[in-house]
């Protein structure tokens, strides 16, 4: 059940706090092969979400926290915090460097259940190199995610881009001892830059120079390893409702040596009772769990929403990722994730929601092979004051 109270608005700036109430069956709370895995568990995630719109700043802080007991396994009740912000500089830049803009943004998480994929229903608080199909089992987790993108308009039709990312996981207490490995606290940092180009009204073409660097603090391989390479990207919106974006490139990990191709794909509908995706990834990324290696990572996301009536809605979301490690194929995940709902809107404020999950998850390191699979069926209530 999600309660929102009436957003308190001074001038430009709103204060929205927020209280999510959820009840799940979950068939392994654990992520771990074995019996005696499933339980009950109740959710509560109160939140607070702070919008501020300026001449020069606008600007979103939101922080909350996450309580879940469970009813077989009491000893995993926790309560767990979560917060973020982001600010959009562009107008104050300016004033400075004609043409110039700034965006910064921050998140971070803590959990004792990492997830695999980013959820309709959890957003994407964990950053991107963290959300690629791997399930770790059950442990304490803190992940921060710092981006910051700078641009400057160098003509009408050419603008130059940099982004600088870093995202860092770190490990506490386990709950259960993995089937193989261990965990690894990741530092991952990615910067890309180059010029966008406006080819057309409908055409954007952009080249990018992508330069990746992963140290694993208690890990081996090396104790990390780097990549640089370049990809070219075309987007084109083809009509109003119909778009697609493709990259393609090639990168260098070191100290391997060895040559990978890059490819990111999407492509994005919007009709008028339904909403639809598919995107496709292909890239290098740390493993975190297991054993530190670089991986060379792909992801498969679709989703779809279509609203049956203005009040019922009914939505799929499906994952699909294969990891492998490079240059040596010791190391290897692969899983799907597919989740069904309806969402029903109860009155102006309030939503209620039925989804069922189901998940496989297959690891192989060192001629060892684990395999489980979790299902999930979940209620709840939603309530938005807008």
């Amino acid at each position: 059940m999600t309660l929102t109270a009436p957003r308190i608005a001074h001038g430009e700036t709103k204060l929205v706090p927020s209280l999510a109430v959820s009840e799940r069956y979950d068939s392994n709370v654990f992520f771990i092969p074995g019996r005696n895995v499933e339980d009950y568990v109740t959710n509560i995630s109160p939140q607070v979400t702070v919008d501020h719109k300026g001449r020069l700043i606008d600007g979103t802080v939101r922080g909350g926290a996450t309580a879940e007991v469970y009813v077989k396994n009491p000893g995993l009740n926790y309560v767990a915090a979560n917060g973020g912000m982001t600010l959009n500089l562009d107008n104050a830049v300016s004033q400075l460097v004609r043409g110039a803009g700034l965006k910064l943004s921050d998140t971070f998480y803590f959990t004792p259940q990492p997830p695999a994929f980013v959820t309709p229903a959890a957003g994407s608080q964990v950053s991107e190199a963290f959300v690629r199909g791997i399930q770790a089992a059950r442990a304490n987790s803190f992940t921060n995610a710092g981006l910051a993108t700078g641009s400057y308009n160098l003509s009408p039709r050419v603008d130059l881009q940099a982004t600088y990312m870093h995202q860092r996981i770190h490990f506490g207490t386990a709950f259960v001892s993995p089937t193989t490995g261990r965990f690894f606290n990741t530092t991952f940092q990615t910067v890309n830059a180059g010029p966008l180009l406006k080819v057309s009204p409908l055409d954007t073409l952009a080249l990018t120079y992508q330069y990746q660097q992963a140290e694993f603090s208690q890990g081996s391989g090396g104790g990390g390893f780097h990549s640089h390479g370049g990809l070219m990207g075309w987007t084109r919106s083809f009509t109003p409702t119909l778009t697609a974006n493709v990259a393609a490139g090639m990168t260098v990990i070191e100290p391997s040596e060895r040559v990978q191709y890059l490819v990111t794909a999407s492509l994005d509908r919007k009709l008028q009772n339904t909403d639809a995706s598919l995107s496709y990834s292909r890239g290098v990324y740390p493993s975190f769990f297991i054993s530190g290696l670089p991986l060379l990572s792909q992801v498969v996301t679709a989703t779809v929403a279509h609203r049956l009536t203005e009040l019922l809605t009914v939505t799929a979301n499906g994952n699909y990722a294969k990891n492998e490690s490079v240059p040596t194929p010791l190391l290897s995940y692969e899983s799907y994730w597919v989740t069904v709902g309806l969402n029903y809107k109860v009155s102006r404020i309030l939503t209620t929601a039925l989804s069922y999950t189901n998940s496989e998850y297959k690891q192989h390191f060192s001629g060892l092979n684990a395999r489980f699979d979790r299902n999930m069926v979940m209620v709840m209530l939603t309530a938005e004051w807008n």
